[in-house]
């Protein structure tokens, strides 16, 4: 009876302490690996496309261009990369291989590569040039290898696999530590292959065994992240414009094409523009873009370059929505950046470091309605929030899922950016928030419909002056934790332009017109939300292809095309394979001029055409070879600049 009058006591003993001291909030989830957790640190960095297509105009060579093209007349990687660094950007991703197959570095496995070239007489490597000048300025370096390869006569057999998978263990065997390893989904389809000249089509889901594959990247360089669509460190958000989707959920479950299973290139990419909340995986988004119209230098986008202004926003919409900042730089001919790019990147970090010069929460005090109680050396005050560290953090009671945090600012202050985070490394879990503002003692909301928080969220807003701030959680799927509140204030002016203006005059249209009274009109109406559209059944490759005539009124000179496709988010009927000819008196046609718009799929920019040398000519003839989706084409406006 004594024994078990004792056994009760020590269990009401042991109830007694659990309820003073309770155990840390249990991870919720999928959750983060130690590289992921690293990777989420980095928040913004550098993509550079710099290879052959520099020197040709293209922006996906064909796999057919002479090495010898490739020569640099003064090329400064320093120059380059601490100019990524000016922008804040804490790391750099070459294009060591894009689709052409052009090798930067003097490989074994093919002799389409770097030492081939007359730059520095084909003793040069573009690799270890850049890697060494990241480093040298406080970089991580990180490689892309193209899965394609428009040039190598075994692309599409199963001996390419050992060419690509030998390629990818030369770059992480010789550079050093490798932050992250790129793949890109574009692969299959036509190339030179080595004078084949022909179109090879592979299966993306099985070809290149991507989970071996996987496992030489995780042998060799086991803290880099694996970049693609599908993963399996970080997925694409969907888009190269710059712009994530929000909510943009850390978790992801990728769904493959027809039903196979998800690969890089085969799977419903779109899904990646907001993730998936509850998803089976961490996949948290990378949003990469152009800093300029296209991934290569072409020297019709020195004008086209985006402003601060622009940069800034895409800044909100990737690391804003908790995804990863990632522009590309363009080095040209001489392998140096344009004054433009160069402005618009700087001035860019200036922007960014002057937001961050000052915390309008530091200083305040913090409480919230509940607090989880802490066990042995653990503290989960809501003043953990203001430290911007992930490892401090608030958390509320198991059960609880809603709570309020109170943020008492030192006074009134002016700010007009709130930035929030979760500790991710026990996973997302806050499903939707809201967050008020107390101005002249009355509250109001401010952020009306958050969601998703994770390693980190920005809201822009109009700037407020308030003396506190109010975060309510109104659903979670686990007791809710919070790891940072933090007020900023942009600069009052942010530049909306750039210092070199457009030499290039585009030819009026206002004396075109065309035979018939159709839709072709709308080529040549002034407006991106117009389109022409041929005829279904007219696009059959290759024995139909659909074209139009433009009778331009006069007599005029012209040194370039320009395509604008629809605007309207689909690809139906986008044209990318395309022949031009012109003529003087609409008999008489010059030879066909044919060529590819390359990666129009995903980045549906205005695609420019340059011509040897200006031609003279009264009617353009344009006519669609190939088109992404369909049996008609579509084109939105046409260009001629003289």
């Amino acid at each position: 009876m004594k024994k078990g009058f004792i056994k009760v006591q020590a269990i009401v003993l042991l109830l007694m302490i659990s309820s003073v001291f309770a155990s840390p909030p249990a991870p919720y989830g999928p959750l983060p690996s130690e590289a992921q957790l690293q990777w989420h640190q980095l928040e913004q960095y550098a993509f550079c496309h710099f290879t052959i297509n520099a020197f040709t105009d293209k922006e996906w060579g064909y796999g057919d261009e002479s090495p010898e093209l490739f020569d640099p007349t003064d090329f400064d990687a320093d120059e380059i990369v601490q100019v990524a660094k000016a922008a804040g950007l804490k790391a750099f991703v070459l294009t060591c291989k894009h689709h052409d197959g052009f090798c930067l570095w003097p490989t074994k496995t093919t002799g389409h590569n770097i030492s081939k070239s007359p730059w520095k007489n084909g003793q040069g490597d573009l690799v270890k040039e850049f890697s060494d000048a990241a480093r040298r300025h406080g970089l991580k370096f990180g490689v892309y290898l193209s899965p394609w390869d428009r040039n190598n006569t075994h692309y599409g057999t199963p001996e390419y696999i050992n060419v690509f998978r030998a390629q990818l263990t030369e770059l992480l065997m010789n550079y050093g530590e490798i932050c992250e390893i790129w793949f890109d989904g574009a692969n299959g389809g036509d190339g030179y292959y080595a004078g084949a000249r022909e179109t090879r089509k592979i299966d993306r889901s099985t070809y290149y065994d991507w989970e071996n594959t996987w496992k030489i990247c995780r042998k060799l360089q086991p803290n880099a992240v694996i970049f693609s669509d599908v993963g399996p460190d970080i997925r694409w958000c969907g888009s190269e414009s710059g712009f994530a989707k929000y909510p943009c959920w850390a978790t992801y479950t990728p769904v493959g094409l027809d039903g196979k299973k998800p690969a890089p290139g085969a799977v419903e990419y779109k899904r990646g523009l907001h993730g998936t909340v509850d998803g089976k995986y961490w996949l948290p988004a990378e949003v990469n873009f152009p800093v300029r119209p296209g991934w290569f230098y072409h020297k019709s986008q020195d004008s086209k370059v985006k402003t601060p202004k622009q940069l800034l926003d895409r800044y909100f919409s990737a690391v804003g929505f908790g995804g990863s900042f990632f522009p590309n730089l363009s080095p040209d001919q001489r392998g140096r950046l344009h004054a433009n790019d160069v402005y618009a990147l700087t001035t860019f970090g200036n922007i960014i470091r002057e937001l961050y010069s000052k915390n309008y929460a530091e200083g305040a005090t913090v409480s919230a309605g509940v607090i989880r109680k802490a066990g042995s050396g653990e503290d989960y005050s809501p003043s953990n929030v203001l430290d911007r560290d992930i490892e401090t953090y608030w958390a509320t009671p198991d059960g609880t899922k809603s709570a309020t945090v109170t943020v008492e600012l030192d006074g009134v202050q002016q700010f007009d950016v709130i930035r929030l985070g979760e500790p991710i490394h026990l996973g997302q879990r806050i499903r939707k928030f809201i967050v008020d503002v107390r101005v002249n003692g009355q509250w109001r909301q401010w952020v009306k419909n958050g969601s998703s928080v994770g390693a980190h969220v920005l809201f822009r807003k109009d700037v407020v002056s308030a003396d506190a701030v109010r975060i309510r959680i109104l659903e979670s799927a686990a007791c809710p934790l919070l790891s940072e509140v933090s007020l900023w204030k942009l600069p009052e002016e942010i530049p909306d332009s750039l210092p070199v203006a457009s030499n290039a005059k585009k030819i009026s249209k206002s004396q075109w017109t065309i035979k018939s009274d159709s839709t072709e009109r709308n080529v040549f109406d002034g407006r991106a939300d117009t389109f022409w559209r041929s005829d279904s059944g007219t696009v059959k490759p290759p024995q139909k292809s659909a074209s139009l005539v433009i009778d331009l009124g006069k007599v005029e000179s012209f040194s370039a095309i320009e395509i604008l496709p629809r605007q309207d988010g689909l690809a139906d009927g986008v044209i990318d394979q395309y022949c031009f000819q012109w003529s003087i008196d609409g008999d008489t046609w010059s030879e066909s001029l044919k060529g590819e718009f390359s990666n129009i799929r995903n980045n549906p920019i205005t695609q420019t055409v340059s011509l040897n040398k200006s031609v003279y000519a009264r009617y353009l003839k344009v006519t669609a070879l190939r088109v992404l989706e369909k049996d008609f084409a579509t084109i939105a406006e046409i260009y001629l600049v003289k």
